[in-house]
């Protein structure tokens, strides 16, 4: 069965900025401090659609002027307008490190809609390159946000994005309802292009669920209410899907008129998703009037376009469609490369129906092969993943049994009747009914005890099967067990073995540290051995912990500060406030470093002559998976002149280092001394 593609509307909430470019760049030349990065921020918004490479430039100046004023406002925002271009460019891996960076910068300024807006961008991106667990996690923060602060457009906007992803996996009983939500929301507002594109979603489930006079219903509302407002990429969108309700209709050249002139909107705007998706249905109709070399022709078309764009959903869908094509056309190893393509990318993005499509164009394929064990096979999958599909057959099967049921009534009435009827007629002739019913009950029993006998049977090969199965996991359940054990004594001795081979590197350069007379090469030296001892502490931890992917962090840095080379004098007092942190071994380490660096560091420089001072470290959770370590002294502070980030230090050059390592940002207060905040 080919898969026509319909148009959603998931909404990335934009604000634009109110004044003109030519205002705003007049601004620019009069301004300073935190107003000069807001009119950096508003052009490079400006700029976003119609020159990007001025509004990536716009946000980067922005971004250095905000970290120089220290305005985590303006620095979250030129973060945001860095992950917006870099999602225009498609380059969505750096869009979600912008993104991300933003989310945090927005937290420590405390502006709770720009979080949750950021929330639902990230979700946007992660929906864009097919993960969607990750894009539902986003949405759902985003909207828990939204709440919070009474936001109701921005609780409208999350519902329609909450409900394309459920529609995108198949889940059309969910996506229904937050449509519905969605809609009701916006009826609040008074929003008429969210009431409209809300209209357009609820069709589109309609439509898969093969309740066309519904759907019909509902798209012509959303085109009559985006022509109301002017908006002709809405009329765009509905006119298109109202092609596909004609096509499931059979009106295949109305279908076709729809899908041509939506087609002409998609390519005066240069929206390739939107050509692709009429190029696709345009091949299902070809296909379907027999015209399949005009059919093919679209078909190539659509995947063109889809892969420019790396639409996994869609190339997957127009694949699966290629298939059957050349199924119909005879071409039996071009239709299996086509649906095995398909499947890959169909799991890879957890399209539960692109994979039973997939499923069922192998069964096919397997048929015509004459290969009636892998044929079996594909439709058995193809069995299985129906029944967590909510579908057309779940309506259809519905409609059925409530059908049925109402036939069985009446046959029960029927009987009924016929009952009274016979008692009249054994009235008139008792011998001669009484011997039919005798006979009646006979053939009664026969049938109950065979029934019986069935049902007897079926439980005893139902027992069997059951034990069996009931044997089967045990025996893999006690294999699990005993590799899962084997393999948690295996990583504690790798731990073991790590922690030895660093101690004796550690050992080596203590040794040759002793015949060193130089005391720049002796500190270098032993500031190694301190770097090397930060790693081994945490094996040893891992080694001596019953749970080997995390760490007590409080704990490790008590046993760090111990193991330094720390000056042998008493004016230094060093305070750790480090509760309740665990940390996995992939930010623990480099965690450790940074510590150890900033400490050494402090010990050597920060108070000179003996002069007494506090050293303090505190590590807290901002939220589930934020933290923030700060490392500060009272001494004399870093130099104003000294650019930590671009310094020949090699300790602040690995504590930088290390912090993009953990995807954090990293920031010096020299008002009191210095005060490193590290948050990731």
């Amino acid at each position: 069965m080919k898969k026509i593609i319909i148009l959603l509307f998931f909404i990335p909430l934009v604000v634009f900025a109110q004044e003109s470019v030519s205002e705003l760049e007049l601004k620019l030349h009069s301004t300073t401090g935190n107003e000069k990065v807001d009119i950096m921020n508003k052009l490079s918004s400006q700029f976003l659609y119609d020159d990007l490479n001025k509004s990536l430039n716009f946000a980067q100046q922005a971004l250095n002027f905000a970290l120089l004023q220290h305005y985590k406002f303006g620095e979250g925002n030129a973060l945001e307008n860095l992950g917006n271009c870099y999602e225009m460019r498609l380059e969505y891996r750096d869009a979600i490190s912008y993104f991300k960076q933003a989310r945090d910068a927005y937290l420590l300024a405390k502006k709770p809609s720009a979080i949750a807006n950021i929330l639902n961008y990230l979700g946007i991106v992660y929906e864009s390159i097919n993960d969607y667990t990750q894009a539902m996690g986003y949405y759902k923060q985003s909207y828990d946000t939204y709440t919070e602060i009474q936001d109701v457009a921005g609780m409208a906007i999350l519902l329609t994005n909450i409900g394309s992803v459920y529609e995108t996996l198949g889940k059309y009983d969910k996506a229904l309802e937050y449509y519905l939500r969605s809609m009701s929301k916006y009826e609040q507002i008074n929003d008429k292009e969210g009431i409209a594109s809300s209209l357009n979603n609820i069709g589109n489930v309609y439509q898969v669920l093969s309740n066309l006079d519904e759907a019909l219903e509902f798209l012509q509302q959303a085109r009559d209410m985006y022509k109301s407002i002017g908006d002709s990429v809405g009329v765009a969108m509905t006119v298109h899907n109202i092609g596909i309700i004609y096509h499931d209709m059979g009106e295949f050249e109305k279908a076709l008129e729809y899908y041509f002139q939506s087609m002409q909107t998609d390519i005066d705007r240069d929206d390739k998703m939107g050509i692709a998706a009429s190029y696709n249905n345009i091949a299902i109709i070809y296909d379907e009037m027999n015209e399949l070399d005009k059919s093919l022709d679209y078909y190539k078309r659509a995947l063109a376009l889809s892969e420019m764009i790396i639409d996994n959903f869609s190339i997957a869908n127009t694949m699966n469609n290629m298939g059957y094509l050349y199924l119909k056309m005879n071409e039996l190893e071009n239709a299996y490369t086509h649906f095995n393509e398909a499947l890959k990318i169909a799991e890879d993005i957890g399209a539960q129906e692109l994979i039973k499509e997939s499923y069922d164009g192998l069964f096919q394929y397997y048929q015509k092969q004459k290969n009636f064990q892998k044929s079996l096979e594909f439709y058995e999958r193809s069995e299985n993943i129906k029944d967590s599909l909510f579908s057309i057959n779940t309506q259809k099967q519905i409609a059925k049994l409530q059908l049925q049921y109402d036939l069985e009534s009446k046959e029960r009435e029927i009987r009924l009747l016929q009952k009274d009827n016979e008692i009249n007629k054994l009235q008139l002739n008792k011998q001669k009914n009484l011997r039919y019913f005798f006979f009646a009950v006979l053939i009664f029993l026969v049938l109950m005890i065979l029934l019986i006998y069935y049902a007897y049977i079926t439980k005893i090969r139902m027992t069997k099967n059951l034990l069996k199965e009931i044997e089967e996991r045990a025996k893999i359940e006690e294999k699990l067990k005993l590799s899962l054990k084997e393999k948690n004594v295996m990583l504690k001795e790798i731990h073991h073995r790590v922690k030895n081979n660093i101690q004796i590197i550690s050992s080596l350069l203590h040794l040759q540290s002793q015949h060193i007379t130089d005391e720049k090469s002796l500190q270098v030296f032993q500031d190694s051995q301190d770097r090397i001892r930060s790693m081994a502490l945490i094996h040893e931890k891992l080694y001596r912990s019953s749970d080997f992917s995390s760490i007590d962090f409080s704990e490790y840095v008590q046993d760090l500060i111990n193991n330094l080379h720390q000056p042998e004098l008493d004016n230094i007092k060093i305070s750790i406030d480090v509760q309740n942190v665990v940390m996995d071994i992939n930010r623990a380490i480099p965690c450790g470093l940074i510590i150890n660096e900033l400490v050494t560091n402090t010990f050597k420089h920060a108070f000179p002559d003996g002069q007494e001072g506090k050293i303090e470290i505190t590590m807290n959770i901002h939220e589930k998976e934020s933290f923030i370590l700060v490392v500060s002294d009272n001494g004399i502070g870093i130099p104003e002149e000294i650019d930590f980030r671009a310094t020949d230090s090699l300790g602040l050059q690995l504590v930088t280092g290390l912090v993009r390592q953990l995807q954090g940002n990293v920031d010096v207060d020299r008002s009191t001394g210095t005060k490193f905040t590290i948050i990731f």
